[in-house]
């Protein structure tokens, strides 16, 4: 399983999602940018990752960002390329806000620090990330997190 397989990008602009979390529903957003729109920005930002092409996609992801503040979708894709670009602080930085103040794809976020600093020899810091998400339900994050033997 790739990292990006783990992820359910259809929660970009779900308010259902959101109201399942209980919480408030975000402003709607102030650009003409569309949840469709947003969704295939996501999955095209996603394959130019998967392709080693992610500097590119680095717009793709900042937009997610900002449209939708409460997802960590954006933060996650940000975060890859800063590993990718040898910047790993400020990606485990990214993703500790991320963790803490997104409301959706956290699981995810977190699978993917753990990921990362397992990657870096940090395994005393990722422990606690992957017992939680092995307690929580089957969800791609766990399976992430399986697929990449930290479990």
């Amino acid at each position: 399983m790739s990292v990006f397989e783990a992820f359910d990008f259809t929660t970009i602009g779900d308010s259902d999602a959101l109201q399942a979390s209980s919480l408030p529903e975000p402003e709607a957003p102030v650009s003409s940018v569309t949840r469709e729109d947003l969704k295939l920005l996501c999955e095209v930002g996603v394959l130019a990752l998967a392709i080693e092409r992610g500097e590119e996609a680095l717009p793709i992801f900042e937009l997610i960002d900002a449209e939708q503040s409460y997802n960590a979708a954006g933060s996650i894709g940000i975060a890859m390329i800063e590993v990718a670009a040898g910047r790993e602080r400020d990606a485990f930085a990214r993703l500790r806000r991320a963790i803490a103040t997104k409301k959706l794809c956290v699981r995810e976020a977190k699978a993917v620090l753990a990921i990362f600093l397992m990657g870096f020899g940090r395994q005393a810091e990722a422990k606690a990330l992957r017992r939680e998400i092995m307690r929580g339900p089957d969800c791609g994050a766990r399976r992430l997190i399986l697929s990449y033997g930290t479990a």
